[in-house]
């Protein structure tokens, strides 16, 4: 996997930390097991690539509209490389690692949508 479909996959998985509005241990559990699938190495994790993929993050929360474009984005280019598989069953775990609220089933249906429809 290419490096900036790599960073698309974290922030896509980054930002779905945000949708049920709290981090549990189990979903930070499931995001270690990611990072660590996606071949991202220990010392990459405090490093600039984390650091940009937060800071996205954040930026594309603040609002409905800002979310959307930056998942339809994300989710376009991941799907240009052939990544759709790869990013919908990290997506999923990640998500249902401590339950699946309806916040959380809605991002992973529209991720769905994005990357295969």
């Amino acid at each position: 996997m290419e490096t900036s479909d790599q960073q698309n996959l974290v922030e896509l998985l980054f930002l779905s930390l945000y949708q049920d509005g709290h981090l549990s241990i189990d979903e930070d559990s499931m995001l270690q097991k990611a990072l660590n699938a996606l071949g991202w190495q220990s010392h990459e994790r405090t490093g600039p690539s984390v650091g940009k993929a937060f800071a996205a993050v954040r930026e594309a929360n603040a609002t409905d509209e800002k979310k959307e474009l930056f998942l339809a984005e994300r989710a376009a280019s991941l799907r240009a490389a052939g990544h759709s598989s790869l990013a919908l069953e990290w997506l999923g775990k990640v998500l249902a690692s401590d339950g699946l609220d309806s916040r959380e089933a809605k991002f992973l249906e529209q991720a769905r949508k994005l990357l295969f429809d």
